[in-house]
């Protein structure tokens, strides 16, 4: 799409707010706000009802936590909730012809039942022993994010990198690669094959909060977590009523997304129900890439169209005493292209891939119980389904399949966590259980002609037990010590002779010690465990890759000691941390012989990341936001001869954003991105530094609440640009981020 072409459907957007219902002239305005108890966090998207009689009005807050609604002269009981708060009722007086101010504070509750963390975690961190950082839905709402790769820049020391297969994953503190848990409403997104997950292709629409866990996470996130967990919660509403929300938006490059939820509550139940598509074309490539191979096209990055639809439904059910369960559904539906890297000047050893097919649909049962007065149960079992094919082509014409890889996995899991309330401190017993079973299909073709294909099945069994012991020794002082044991099994290994099972141990202890004056200090160190999956120990990946069934489980040594000082409108705090890794598993290439210009996975001696993550909030005016963070770290891995830096692990990471509210409904943002010394290993196992490091990466958006023009619809009008100097960013060799664009989009919701 042109920037003309982009212009012109901005102007169609803003001819859609002359359709909407302006207020009466009859009826007054109630102006609110709605935060956080304590910190005065603005809470988005809380739920604020009018009840006068049998007749109730109702609204919600937009991203800043504000709200305003029109209504007659009389008496009111406003109710306001938020999801993850306790609500609060008042008694409003509306006066003809008068404006009406009113400010609501709700305090969090302990947990909501998507959640795998517990009371301290829930509250954002603020009572954790490690580092456990809460995503508020105002901020996720800000990023106008069409999947959650887009929401990884709000998480601070947190690196996102698309990589030659095309999928992109996060990572904490440079954290080795497949060390990150990720669930959603506590089900592993992971799959298991690759303990991997393309995180482009999860919908952002259904995400209402994150939670990122890291340093050392608790046993309930069970085994492979040593690089830290993040868990996506899906949106609910939290007081009774029903609400449906409408999202459209069209961009550069041929971007396009539309989505519609509605949420609903009763007594007892409540629902959710949504569903997205979205699409782009080939993806703008940045001014400066210069790439030297794989591009043919002057503008846009080849191979990079995506194609995305996706369904959820989630239904939970409450009884009377406490309990509660929930079913929920997620299934993705996606078609996107791989970029080919720029730097590859031999066409044999290029991936020329495409994704034809990507579907994952996983199935949700969560509940928890009381088992008394001091004893609770809760717990999840979900079931997923995971297809996938690589079509390979001989040449960057993408017309000639060299072979095709039909991936097709079925996973089942459990989680259970038992809590007993002592006389002195809290004993937590935990398990994580899943099966996996991955059958491979591999079909070659030459001459445009299919050929014989070949089947390969592989299973694995993985399972960690543990327990946690939290105890307040003092009015101002915590402590957390755990342990878990932890299994893997793989009873079908295709052509390769069977394994042996791994077993391991792990451990968490941690103290906090409140300082007074609002200061708060906290250390935490414990031990973790990965294990070699299946895809390592013996994918090939279409010949790149040489397999290595003799790998061994990665173990870490992980420690962190933090500092804290907050109020109602600063929050700052920094964090030391230091992973000592052993056996890291990473790559090298074969420069001679049969296997020459291949990969092999290996384990190295280890490797050492030690830094120190610092962020800030602060809000000096209910208007005006800033918050930033700036993370350093240092990763090396040990050879016999030394040291050497790890894989496109950046030295230095930032990210800032400042926000301001004007009175009419009008926002600003604008942030921006920063990342420096990055390396990355050429085809001669040298480290050289990537071409576009350091680099800064800016963004800038504009919204207008619709709510200052009608009382019938709720909703916001927005423009955003991003990467607004055009910045040649590279990910890794040959692998630019996308270049500057723009999209606007318009939401409504009644």
């Amino acid at each position: 799409m042109s920037y003309r072409s982009f212009w012109h459907c901005l102007a169609v957007l803003c001819l859609l707010i002359t359709f909407l219902p302006l207020d009466a002239s009859a009826q007054s305005r109630v102006r609110g706000r709605v935060v956080e108890d304590g910190s005065q966090t603005p809470i988005a998207r809380a739920n604020v009802l009018f009840r006068r009689g049998d007749a109730t009005q109702g609204t919600s807050t937009n991203e800043n936590g504000r709200f305003q609604i029109a209504l007659d002269p009389g008496e009111y009981t406003v109710e306001v909730s938020g999801l993850g708060y306790g609500g609060a009722r008042r008694t409003v007086r509306v006066r003809s012809g008068e404006a009406t101010s009113v400010k609501f504070a709700l305090s969090p509750r302990e947990y909501s039942l998507n959640e795998i963390v517990v009371s301290e975690e829930r509250r954002g961190g603020a009572d954790a022993v490690s580092t456990v950082q809460k995503i508020e839905y105002a901020a996720i709402e800000s990023q106008d994010a069409a999947d959650v790769s887009e929401l990884a820049q709000l998480v601070p020391a947190t690196h996102v990198q698309t990589n030659s297969r095309g999928q992109t994953i996060l990572y904490f503190r440079n954290a080795g690669d497949r060390q990150v848990g990720q669930f959603f409403d506590g089900a592993l997104l992971n799959i298991p094959w690759d303990n991997r997950v393309n995180i482009s292709l999860i919908p952002a629409s259904v995400v209402g909060e994150m939670t990122v866990t890291k340093g050392v996470p608790s046993v309930r996130y069970g085994a492979n977590v040593l690089g830290g967990a993040i868990n996506f919660q899906s949106r609910t509403l939290d007081s009774r009523g029903q609400r449906t929300e409408l999202i459209g938006a069209l961009g550069t490059a041929e971007q396009r997304r539309a989505s519609v939820t509605h949420l609903g509550r009763t007594q007892n139940w409540d629902y959710t129900a949504a569903a997205q598509y979205t699409e782009r074309g080939n993806q703008p490539l940045p001014g400066g890439a210069n790439l030297e191979n794989n591009q043919p096209l002057a503008d846009r990055r080849i191979n990079t169209d995506r194609q995305l639809l996706s369904a959820f439904g989630r239904a939970s059910r409450r009884f009377g005493n406490g309990g509660q369960v929930a079913v929920s559904v997620l299934h993705v539906d996606a078609e996107q292209g791989v970029a080919p890297e720029g730097n590859e000047a031999r066409p044999g050893d290029s991936r020329y891939w495409r994704h034809p097919l990507w579907q994952k649909s996983t199935v949700i049962a969560n509940g928890q119980v009381p088992l008394g007065t001091n004893t609770s149960l809760r717990g999840a079992a979900w079931g997923s389904r995971f297809a996938q094919d690589i079509a390979d082509y001989q040449s960057i014409n993408y017309d000639a399949l060299r072979s095709i890889q039909e991936d097709r996995d079925l996973t089942a899991g459990i989680r259970l966590i038992g809590t007993q309330s002592l006389s002195a401190g809290t004993l937590m017993l935990a398990f994580n259980g899943l099966t996996t079973r991955h059958h491979q299909t591999n079909i070659p073709y030459s001459g445009g002609t299919e050929g014989t294909d070949s089947v390969s099945v592989y299973r694995q069994n993985i399972f960690s037990v543990g327990t946690e012991y939290e105890v307040e020794v003092h009015p101002r002082v915590e402590l957390t010590a755990g342990a878990s044991f932890d299994g893997t099994a793989t009873p079908e290994t295709g052509p390769f002779p069977d394994r042996d099972p791994i077993y391991t141990w792990g451990l968490n202890t941690g103290i906090r010690i409140d300082a007074g004056q609002r200061w708060a200090v906290r250390g935490a160190f414990g031990r973790k465990t990965r294990f070699p999956t299946m895809r390592e120990l013996f994918g090939a990946a279409i010949g790149k890759f040489v397999p290595n069934p003799t790998l061994k489980p990665v173990s870490a040594w992980i420690g962190e000691a933090g500092v804290e000082y907050r109020t109602s409108t600063l929050y700052v705090g920094s964090t030391a941390f230091h992973n000592r890794v052993y056996d890291t598993i990473d790559k090298r290439t074969f420069q001679d012989g049969p296997n020459e210009g291949k990969e092999q996975r290996i384990n190295l001696q280890g490797a050492r990341i030690y830094g120190l993550e610092t962020t800030l909030r602060w809000t000096p005016t209910e208007a005006l936001v800033l918050d930033g963070n700036l993370t350093w770290s240092r990763p090396r891995g040990f050879t016999e001869s030394g040291t050497q830096r790890l894989d496109e692990k950046p030295t230095w990471l930032g990210t800032g954003r400042i926000s301001y509210e004007l009175p009419f409904g009008l926002s600003v943002m604008g942030q921006g991105r920063y990342t420096g010394g990055v390396y990355a290993r050429n085809e001669q196992n040298n480290f050289v530094p990537l071409p576009s490091s350091p680099s800064l990466v800016l963004d800038a958006r504009l919204s207008y609440a619709l709510s200052n023009i009608t009382s019938g619809v709720d909703g916001r009008l927005y423009v955003r640009g991003e990467n607004l100097t055009d910045e040649a960013v590279f990910i890794g060799l040959g692998l630019p981020r996308p270049g500057r664009s723009f999209r606007a989009g318009v939401e409504l919701a009644f």
